[in-house]
């Protein structure tokens, strides 16, 4: 029995070295405690005709059991994912100046009207994609195979040693990856014909929102299995509207101030819906503007 826990526990030691964001008690659960629980829920259901003392004593036993994992799963993931964004809000004001200093530094060196999404493992590129102000995509994922970042780069303007710049930076910050559109800050902003809905949005709402709410940059906190958390970072105050919209209708963001907004997604999958948003908002006392 004690070979068997320290063989579970040495496998998850394995599986989560060099893996940022695998969480090792989330490896140790899947390896150790979840085969467990599938053990207790058999016993428990071939004794559940109770035909003896022994076989009731063992039904109420494993009922307990299960119970009491259920409870103190719901309360463990109530609670971390408070913890969590009080993690997330004091990371951001601790490393606002290193942020923003990444946005500028990414926005100069790209050119202008480009989108650029690249995240970092180490110093290895997990994914780079790009689209130039005509519309020309490029990009990878290194699941996929080898990621050239400077072939990938050099088409927005971006050379090596910017990439390093980019990469540096996101170090400083203790983040991983940014995901940007360069408007240009010449006499205002310039909106650029983009596939990323950006246009749409400001078609929709008017310029005076443009103006508020187009200048937009997400960052890439940390790795969490196969989601992520991110900062949405509004150089302009949002208006009223946008935050409402956020706090009660958008599942996946939380307005934390006018210009700074918890995300939680998937690079793989896509939007996915923040994890008790409702008790994180009454958590951090936000309300309707």
């Amino acid at each position: 029995m004690v070979k068997t826990l320290v063989s579970m526990v040495l496998i998850a030691m394995c599986v989560t070295t060099g893996k940022e964001g695998f969480d090792f008690f989330f490896a140790l659960t899947v390896l150790l405690w979840l085969p467990l629980f599938i053990v207790t829920l058999l016993i428990t259901l071939c004794n559940l005709r109770m035909r003896d003392t022994y076989q009731r004593a063992i039904v109420l036993w494993g009922a307990a059991n299960l119970l009491l994992l259920g409870l103190s799963w719901w309360l463990d993931n109530r609670l971390s994912n408070q913890v969590e964004a009080d993690n997330l809000v004091a990371h951001y004001c601790d490393h606002e100046r290193e942020l923003w200093d990444l946005v500028d530094y990414t926005r100069a060196a790209m050119d202008r009207g480009a989108y650029m999404d690249i995240e970092f493992d180490g110093r290895k590129v997990e994914r780079f994609h790009t689209e130039t102000a005509n519309g020309e995509h490029k990009g990878g994922w290194s699941s996929q195979g080898p990621i050239n970042p400077v072939e990938i780069g050099a088409s927005i303007g971006l050379n090596q040693d910017e990439i390093e710049g980019i990469r540096q930076r996101l170090k400083a910050a203790d983040c991983i990856s940014i995901s940007l559109t360069n408007y240009g800050m010449d006499n205002g902003i310039s909106i650029p014909m983009t596939t990323y809905g950006m246009a749409d949005t400001v078609a929709a709402c008017g310029n005076r929102r443009a103006l508020r709410d187009i200048d937009i940059v997400t960052i890439g906190r940390m790795r969490y299995m196969l989601s992520a958390y991110y900062y949405n970072l509004y150089r302009y105050p949002m208006s009223d509207s946008t935050w409402n919209y956020l706090l009660l209708d958008d599942c996946t963001r939380i307005p934390v101030s006018d210009t700074m907004v918890l995300e939680y997604g998937s690079p793989a999958f896509g939007s996915e819906c923040y994890p008790l948003k409702t008790e994180i908002v009454s958590h951090l006392g936000l309300k309707k503007k």
